[in-house]
């Protein structure tokens, strides 16, 4: 890790100063809500720094208060709350590809699809990306955002720049570009300082070969893993039946001839039709019934598994679940414990929504062994779930507390199990779903996304990283007095060290 740039303000003497040279990069304090309606709090201060000098002028203003970043507000937990100072990084966006087009330097602020855009225009694209392009380049790798079949993109991160503080608590700004210091900044949750600029790796553009397709169950599914390594797939509510999203590279790239007809029909029939439709089953006292239709009768007429399309990467990848605000959690597991957990949320979810389903003994035990069969049983037919449980694979990353971090990377691969709601109050969702988190943590040694909404406590989350004390030790050294720690981060990731 090695100092780049050094920039400070002095003590005291020039706090006037100081503050009198912010006033060109503050923007009048207002309430910030985040995208899922979940999070709302109103920070003193609000900036949108134009340059790294403004940044470092931020953080020695604000050295003993807290600092937190926000990009598109994409994410459903506390990690952007700040009674103090909030740095909207969205004038740092510039791209610059190198010299040999294997990577890519960006500002923190990018959006990624600004960012896809960019490198198409070069015939290059990034080698994972998630499934929406609305993120920020620095929130989407500070929270270890992934698509299907591939590592994160914070697996692909070979520097970085950040501004944190000194040993003697002054601001500076460090490039990280290699050791224990890259493998947390590539996923550390803010916890290490600001990102100003991030260095990903880039490959050529290319395109992918899709349909979707009904499965027999979990076992053909995973048997057809290796013939299409991007996959996804989905259990559908009620119906409890598996599609698979089925997607390999394609040999070539060339654009088949229905790919634009292809993208209205999906964008039209499933990105907002389908939507809608959920949105409607679940706002209605019969939701169970209507669920049930939905998916047994409505979404086969809509799908042709026979229509194989394919296009480039950064278009058949990415969906447009952002168009409807929801709430969303999302449990990862490694793939030996996979089927099992699979079994328990179908069939916590299936107690959920009706107080008479009979847990099978496998079940029962693990939610007493945990402690939680009360819980267990208050939320028994209070909740039918309404959205397709999307589960994507992710290879092992080079991080410290990704969801698919490791570190031998041999390890085997994880995989995200997404639950969402369109419900509001979501008091009911958030207790199954809570339970869910709770009880696989626990059994499965399963991790929660940082960016979606994370019902567990450091206690709970302790055990499932194994690099979480050298992650600690690296986060001191950037911020020795937790400018950067809320309560979040604090409560998730420090625990009793604060």
């Amino acid at each position: 890790m090695q100092h780049s740039a050094l920039a400070s303000a002095t003590h005291s003497g020039r706090a006037s100063a100081t503050r009198s040279a912010l006033t060109s990069v503050t923007r009048s304090a207002r309430k910030i809500v985040n995208f899922g309606g979940n999070i709302c709090f109103q920070p003193r201060h609000r900036y949108t720094p134009r340059s790294e000098d403004e940044v470092l002028r931020i953080l020695n203003e604000h050295r003993d208060g807290t600092i937190r970043a926000v990009g598109a507000r994409h994410s459903w937990n506390p990690g952007i709350e700040t009674r103090d100072a909030l740095v909207d990084l969205r004038h740092l966006r510039a791209i610059r590809v190198h010299d040999d087009r294997a990577r890519v330097t960006v500002g923190a602020g990018c959006r990624i699809g600004a960012l896809l855009r960019h490198l198409a225009r070069h015939g290059l694209t990034l080698p994972s990306i998630g499934l929406i392009d609305r993120q920020t380049v620095a929130g989407a790798v500070a929270t270890g955002t992934h698509g299907s079949g591939r590592n994160s993109m914070s697996h692909y991160v070979e520097a970085m720049r950040i501004a944190c503080y000194g040993k003697d608590g002054l601001p500076v700004v460090r490039t990280v570009d290699s050791g224990a210091a890259l493998r947390v900044g590539r996923c550390s949750v803010g916890a290490m300082g600001i990102v100003l600029e991030v260095t990903l790796q880039c490959v050529p553009q290319y395109y992918v070969r899709e349909r979707c397709v009904w499965r027999d169950g979990l076992d053909d599914v995973l048997r057809r893993e290796a013939a299409a390594p991007l996959q996804q797939f989905y259990i559908l509510p009620g119906a409890w039946t598996y599609l698979a999203h089925e997607r390999t590279v394609a040999a070539d790239n060339r654009r088949s001839g229905g790919a634009a007809l292809y993208r209205v029909y999906w964008f039209l029939v499933i990105d907002v039709g389908l939507h809608l439709c959920i949105r409607l089953a679940a706002s209605r006292r019969s939701s169970r019934r209507l669920v049930s239709t939905l998916y047994r009768r409505i979404l086969p007429a809509w799908l042709f598994p026979r229509w194989r399309v394919t296009d480039r990467s950064d278009r058949q990848l990415l969906m447009r679940h952002d168009l409807f605000r929801h709430l969303e959690m999302e449990v990862f597991v490694p793939r030996a414990c996979l089927r099992v957990a699979l079994g328990f949320v179908i069939e916590v979810l299936q107690s959920a929504d009706d107080a008479a389903h009979v847990p099978s003994s496998e079940v029962r035990e693990s939610i007493e062994t945990v402690g939680e069969w009360e819980t267990f049983s208050r939320i028994r037919g209070t909740w039918s779930h309404h959205y397709p449980i999307c589960v994507r694979r992710l290879r092992p990353g080079d991080t410290l507390i990704s969801m698919a971090s490791c570190h031998r990377m041999e390890e085997q691969d994880w995989y995200a199990i997404s639950l969402i709601t369109f419900t509001e109050p979501r008091t009911d969702f958030e207790a199954v779903a809570r339970l869910l988190a709770v009880v696989m943590a626990a059994r499965f040694g399963a991790r929660l996304h940082w960016g979606k909404w994370f019902p567990l406590d450091g206690s709970q989350v302790e055990d499932g990283y194994p690099g979480l004390g050298e992650f600690r030790a690296i986060c001191g050294e950037c911020d020795p007095d937790g400018v950067f720690r809320n309560g979040f981060v604090k409560g998730a990731l420090f625990g009793s060290e604060g």
